[in-house]
């Protein structure tokens, strides 16, 4: 039976259709994943608020007959336009909606899917690599000074009072291989809990969490950022449905379709460190 509507039917409800293409995307976004959603607003309304704090509160001593002297710190709200549109549209040929297969409905949500999720995770990659800060050596790794460079990285973020639970690195296969043969990153793999494996996690750096990504472009080695200053936004602004054809070309067809809005937004590119190799090399 197709479409039932029952709780316990055999195929998707039309309301959990949504839900379920943000489940199967999910498993695409290694990078995208780590980014943060402190907005405030609807991205559906066309543009949301992300605090930004770039300090601290400051600590003084006090005195007892004087005081203190105040200072001054401030939380900004970045306002960031979410005018990233996406949509599925994929016909589904000679069948009404309320007629179409389980296995034609699952096909149509994995697939779309699957383009959904490589496309945000790219975008995510492209917003840390364009908008961070770039390292100063374009030199290649080696298997002698790659964990200690990104260790170096690591510093910098930290620098800044990130925590470093926060601060995510991500590595290119080439890097990858590198790191494997270093004694101090490859006894960190077998420490890892489930859930980290599960999330992608292949090892540490002083602390800092590590994850492979095969998206990241040819001249990025690897990208170390703070997740408090990598945002994301998304939301559906068309709810996934399989709808009737209706418009005077198809005949007894259907479609799945829905749209997507997003944005992906670095906060502050001194948050993010981007290691890139030289084109001659």
């Amino acid at each position: 039976m197709a479409n039932p509507i029952a709780e316990n039917g055999t195929h998707y409800r039309q309301e959990r259709y949504a839900d379920s293409i943000v489940k199967l995307f999910r498993k695409q976004l290694v990078v995208r994943s780590e980014f943060m959603r402190d907005y405030e607003g609807s991205p559906v309304a066309g543009a949301v608020k992300v605090p930004v704090r770039a300090t601290d509160v400051a600590l003084a001593t006090y005195d007892v007959a004087s005081g203190v002297s105040l200072t001054q710190s401030a939380t900004t709200y970045l306002n960031i336009p979410v005018d990233n549109h996406k949509a599925i549209n994929e016909l589904i040929d000679g069948y009404e909606a309320s007629a179409v297969p389980d296995n034609l409905i699952a096909q149509r949500l994995e697939s779309g899917a699957y383009s959904i999720g490589t496309t945000l995770e790219l975008n995510a990659i492209n917003e840390l690599v364009t908008k961070g800060t770039t390292e100063s050596s374009t030199s290649a790794l080696t298997e002698g000074n790659a964990f200690k460079t990104i260790a170096t990285s690591i510093k910098d973020v930290k620098k800044l009072g990130v925590d470093l639970m926060d601060i995510i690195v991500v590595v290119s296969p080439e890097t990858e291989l590198l790191l494997q043969t270093d004694d101090k990153f490859a006894n960190t793999s077998g420490q890892l809990g489930a859930e980290l494996v599960r999330n992608g996690v292949i090892g540490k750096i002083v602390g800092a969490n590590v994850k492979m990504s095969a998206n990241l472009p040819e001249n990025v080695e690897y990208i170390v950022f703070a997740r408090p200053w990598a945002q994301a936004i998304d939301e559906w602004k068309v709810e996934p449905s399989v709808n009737n054809l209706m418009d005077g070309a198809h005949i007894g067809a259907s479609a799945l379709q829905g749209r997507m809005v997003y944005a992906d937004k670095l906060t502050e590119a001194t948050a993010c460190r981007v290691k890139t190799i030289s084109a001659s090399v």
